[in-house]
């Protein structure tokens, strides 16, 4: 599947699943999604380039991501997708800047495609020039009066790759909030349940195992897709470096790679919460289960003495004389009672029980 972004003055517009004779050659952003190979061809013989495989996107070695040839720059991370059907999962997606196009290859759906390319057809992204969007407006009062139509320019392929990976991080960075927020209520739900005096089910311990392992696998892939874009950053400042975009785009590159500093920070801190939970989850299981184990233990010390009481009669002597007394079978009784109270009392006086 095509998807193409054509710039007409200081507008974006998008020509969704288009066929591979449709491609327009004055394209400044094409995605491939899932394409066919004849799709790869058209894409292959606009561009100049060789399309990646899916294997070859799948390589970890950072010679196998980063990389140029033929004129453009091959750039892959992993981006981390499938939030919003409760099924996360993080796969590969290629940016490859050649001449004055953008083309993204992937075999996912990460929600941050969908969100920049809605933003950048309504003329919100950052452009290489243009009028300031409706929130900025807000805050620093009107925007001054817009240029002449002839000035104004539409967004290039190199500030689109900016404002994708853009997206990009903020959509992490969104995620890894939700994450710490998932945290904090499995934090709360543990100590709650560790301040009642009820014990709680086997039922309810294993659905909080069930999040936190949740909550781990997701910020370990949000980790491992952090690195990724770790890696691409300063290829990509070299790319710019070389391909002498404005500077502001040099600059929001940089920014990003403080973002994603920062981010790494910020998922160690979700890492060792998580193990925190868990090795605290797990005490309350241990503390649980000794509960019961205390339980019986209790109870078989405490049905210890009225069972030795109930041996002594229980054996065949002949000369016994508790079993001639009128009253001897209710005192047996009375003193089995008696020897499995006192215990009882006793566990309950030094708070055993």
């Amino acid at each position: 599947m095509i998807d193409a972004y054509t710039v007409f003055g200081s507008q974006v517009r998008r020509h969704a699943r288009i066929n591979p004779d449709e491609l327009p050659p004055e394209a400044v952003w094409i995605d491939l999604r899932n394409p066919t190979r004849e799709e790869e061809r058209a894409v292959e013989g606009l561009c100049g380039i060789e399309v990646p495989t899916r294997e070859e996107m799948r390589e970890i070695e950072v010679s196998s991501r980063l990389y140029s040839e033929d004129g453009g720059d091959f750039m892959t991370a992993s981006l981390v997708y499938g939030l919003d059907e409760g099924r996360p999962d993080f796969g590969p997606v290629t940016f490859i800047l050649v001449g004055q196009r953008l083309v993204t290859l992937r075999y996912t759906e990460p929600r941050s495609f969908q969100i920049y390319s809605n933003k950048l057809c309504r003329g919100e992204s950052i452009e290489d020039g243009g009028a300031p969007s409706a929130p900025r407006a807000l805050l620093y009062g009107p925007p001054p009066a817009p240029p002449k139509p002839s000035r104004m320019r539409g967004p290039s392929a190199d500030s689109i790759a900016v404002g994708l990976l853009e997206t990009v991080i903020d959509r992490m960075a969104d995620l890894l909030e939700s994450i710490a927020a998932d945290l904090d209520r499995i934090g709360a739900d543990i100590f709650r349940s560790s301040s009642d005096n009820t014990p709680t089910a086997t039922s309810d311990f294993k659905e909080l195992l069930q999040r936190l392992g949740a909550a781990g696998d997701l910020s370990s892939r949000t980790r491992e897709s952090l690195a990724t874009l770790d890696r691409l950053l300063p290829f990509l400042q070299f790319v710019m470096d070389r391909r002498k975009p404005q500077k502001e785009l040099k600059m929001r590159v940089k920014a990003m790679a403080r973002d994603i500093s920062s981010l790494n920070d910020f998922v160690s801190f979700l890492s060792n919460k998580t193990t925190f939970l868990l090795d605290t989850t797990v005490g309350m299981i241990s503390i649980e289960q000794n509960a019961i184990i205390k339980i019986f233990s209790v109870a078989a010390v405490g049905f210890m003495p009225p069972t030795l009481v109930a041996s002594i009669y229980g054996m065949n002597f002949v000369h016994m004389p508790e079993l001639n007394w009128t009253f001897g079978y209710p005192l047996a009784i009375l003193l089995m009672v008696l020897t499995a109270v006192f215990p009882l009392l006793f566990f309950r006086y030094k708070k055993w029980l």
